[in-house]
This record gives structure tokens, sequence and C-alpha cells, in this order.
């Protein structure tokens, strides 16, 4: 194979072209011929079974060159990617086929190149406050509550008792909207324990006081909700079928023996222990918010000319990811621009700061782990393979075989950025 690379000047891009030919190239089109060759459908005769006079006539070269680009793709993509490069991709590198014939296939890879960067102040930016880190006694309660959870038992109430918060219910309900039923809004026996919050704001707690039998409730959707009920008045006709009282096992060492946790044998042990977690949890999830904080003010104070085909690609991207929300909603994406009269341009348009800020916020992060060469050391490689290995419960090993050793430099990166960050930043 060849090499050759290429800066596109005027669209921002590099092209990394890759040269298959001789032997090589033989060996593909050999291959891919007989691929077409055994995929060929004749009507009249089973799969690879019709006459070689047959076969030959729609065994066409552009059939086998387009197998051959297809069986090409991949090595030839290594192949650059192991080469000698000068040019940095921003996206992943897409194939097109450039020339292709019986002697050679030149396949190139076109990708956005990572634009140049003024970066702006990184440390020192103390416009931001750092939230204190601490257990509160709600986030204990609400941590020993999830445990008693899992030793609950329920008694069925008396016939003539009301629905309790906390209470499991059995129950048929049907959603109306100015008197008419709506898709989605109807379901038999569904169980559903009260102030789980499973339900829109609003369902459960009308529920709370209601008996057996027939009754209904008045609750409004939220305005986030899908477009085609977004912020409406609801009536739920419902029959409520079955009353549960939930009785949660007493906060004591039985509880801690229970749930069986190496080294936890009594309730004042299973108390620290969730503690710790909990610090660890929150001191994450702050640390995170604070360092977004920050390189917002960073890609301020930065300039980054982003090339319009980057913008696009990420915008692309985004869509993706949308589409997967909206299909996990119960909606194609065609059904949401119906019931929301958007354009796909409309969708687009919108994106178009999320994934400016996406690419800003890749460009500054990496140019700051560039300057301040955050570069894992092979004893904080291992420490942390250990620590996942602990964590998990699994060998080192295995922790190895399912994280290679970039994915985990990656992550380290990461982490090391962020605590840079975090300790060099804020007041």
């Amino acid at each position: 194979m060849k090499f050759l690379e290429e800066k596109i000047k005027d669209k921002g891009q590099g092209k990394w072209s890759v040269t298959i030919e001789g032997k090589e190239w033989e060996e593909i089109l050999k291959k891919a011929k007989n691929r077409v060759r055994t995929n060929i459908e004749i009507p009249g005769f089973r799969k690879g079974k019709a006459p070689e006079s047959e076969v030959v006539k729609l065994l066409t070269p552009s059939k086998i060159y387009n197998e051959a680009f297809r069986i090409s793709v991949q090595p030839a993509f290594e192949f650059a990617r192991n080469s000698e490069s000068k040019l940095e991709p921003m996206t992943s590198p897409e194939p097109i086929p450039f020339k292709v014939n019986e002697k050679e296939i030149i396949i190139d890879f076109v990708f956005d190149l990572k634009p140049e960067i003024k970066l702006g102040k990184y440390t020192g930016i103390n416009s931001i406050s750092k939230e204190k880190i601490e257990v509160t006694k709600e986030d204990l309660e609400q941590a020993i509550n999830q445990y008693q959870q899992k030793f609950v038992m329920e008694k069925i109430r008396d016939q003539k008792e009301t629905i309790k918060d906390g209470d499991s219910v059995t129950f048929d309900f049907k959603g109306f909207i100015d008197g008419v039923a709506f898709k989605g809004g109807e379901a038999k026996d569904h169980t559903l324990i009260i102030g789980s919050n499973q339900f829109i704001p609003g369902f459960e707690a009308s529920m709370i006081g209601k008996g057996l039998g027939k009754t209904s409730i008045n609750v409004k959707f939220p305005e986030d909700y899908t477009p085609e009920l977004a912020g409406k008045d609801s009536t739920f006709e419902l029959e409520i079928k079955e009353i549960k009282e939930r009785i949660l096992p007493k906060k004591d060492d039985e509880l801690a023996k229970d749930l069986n946790i190496k080294g936890i044998t009594t309730f004042a042990e299973l108390e620290t222990k969730l503690k710790s977690d909990i610090l660890i949890q929150k001191t994450e999830s702050i640390k995170n918010q604070f360092v977004n904080n920050v390189i917002n003010e960073v890609i301020k104070d930065s300039e980054i000319d982003l090339p319009a085909s980057a913008i696009k690609h990420q915008i692309q991207d985004l869509k993706k990811e949308f589409e997967e929300q909206v299909k996990r909603q119960g909606l194609t994406l065609k059904d949401y621009k119906k019931a929301t009269g958007l354009s796909d341009a409309d969708i687009e348009a919108e994106m178009v700061d999320d994934a400016k800020y996406r690419l800003n916020s890749y460009l500054v992060t990496s140019e700051i782990k560039i300057k301040e060469n955050f570069v894992p050391t092979e004893k904080q490689i291992n420490e942390k393979y250990n620590e996942l290995a602990t964590k998990f419960g699994v060998e080192q090993s295995y922790i190895k075989e399912i994280l290679g050793l970039e994915q985990i430099k990656a992550e380290m990166q990461n982490e090391l950025l962020t605590n840079f960050l975090y300790e060099n930043n804020g007041k």
C-alpha cells in the first residue's frame, strides 16, 4: 500500500489517500468476485446453484469493484492511521473511492482538520464559586431507604381504607383531553408505588385519599412533554382494584446483616459506608459541574475558528441522538415533525449552538491537556486498574481485557484535567 496526505485549505479539511495495487489488489479482486458470485440470486435457481452461463451475465465489473471497495476500506484505513501523518483529524475520516480499475484502487479518507486555537485563560478564574461538598441527613436517609426497599413487606389494606403515600396500588386508567382519549394513555392492572414519581407531576399525589372502585383525577402535562400532550389539561378515569400498605424493615443491625455487604455487620457500619459512598458521588458530581462552568469561561476567552464542515457533521450527530430520544418516547422523527410543524432544517438550526459548544469544549480541553502534558504514569495506570478491579469485584486481568491501555489512558487524562481545573480555579 502507498500513503499520501493533503490539506484542503479552503474547506478546513484534510485527506489521506491510500493506494492498493499489484498482487494485493489482485487478491482483493479475486475475493470480491467470489463473494459477488456467491450472493447472486437468479429466479428459478437456489442461491449459489445457478449455471455459470447465467451467473457470468450478472457478474459485472461495477459489482465486483463495489465489493472490492468494501473489502479494502478497513485495511486501508488501518494503514493510513498507522502511517506517519502531519494532519490531525477532528472528525472520523470518511472513505471515498477516488479511483478503481483492474490495476489499482485509490481510497480517499476525508476529515475535518483540528482548527488552530488561541487558548484563553484557564487558571485563576475566580468568578465561579465552589459548592460546599457535604453529606446531609436527607442524603443518608434516602440511601438507607433504598436499601430498606429491598426487604419491604406488603399488606393488603382493608376495603374501606384509602390510598396513602408509599402504598402499592393496582389500577386501570384511561386518559382524556377535551373528552377524547389519547394514544398511550390507557393501561389495565397497572401497579404503581405512590411517591415513586413514575407518572407525570400531580398524578400520584391526586391518587392519595382515593378508595377502591371507580374515580377520576385531573392533571396537567408538563410543558417539556411530548409535543401533542405538552402543557395540556387532562382527565384520567381510574378503577382502583387493590391497595397494599408497604411495610419497611427497621433501621437496625438486622437490616445491615441482611444486605450481605462485605465487612458490614452493624447499622452504624452501614451508615459509615453510605456516608463515604455518597461523599464520593457528590464530590464527582459537584466537581464535574464546576469544571463545566470553568470550560464555558475558557471558551469565551479563547479564539477558535470552527470550519463549517465540522459544525455540519456535529449537527448530524446531534440529530441522530435526538432521533433516538424521540423513539424512546414512542415516536418517529416523522411523527415529531408532523406534530410540531418543524422541518429538518428547523430542527438542525436549533442544534447549531449545541454543536458549536461541543466542538469548542473538545478543542479547549484538548489544548489544555497538551499544554499541561497530562500523561498518566505507569504506576498511576496500574493503580487505576486495581481500583476498578476492587470496585467491581473482579480480577485486574479482566479489567485490562475489557479496558485497553489507550482507553484507560484517555479516561485518566480526563480525570487529571478535571482535578487540575478544579484545584486551580474558583473561590
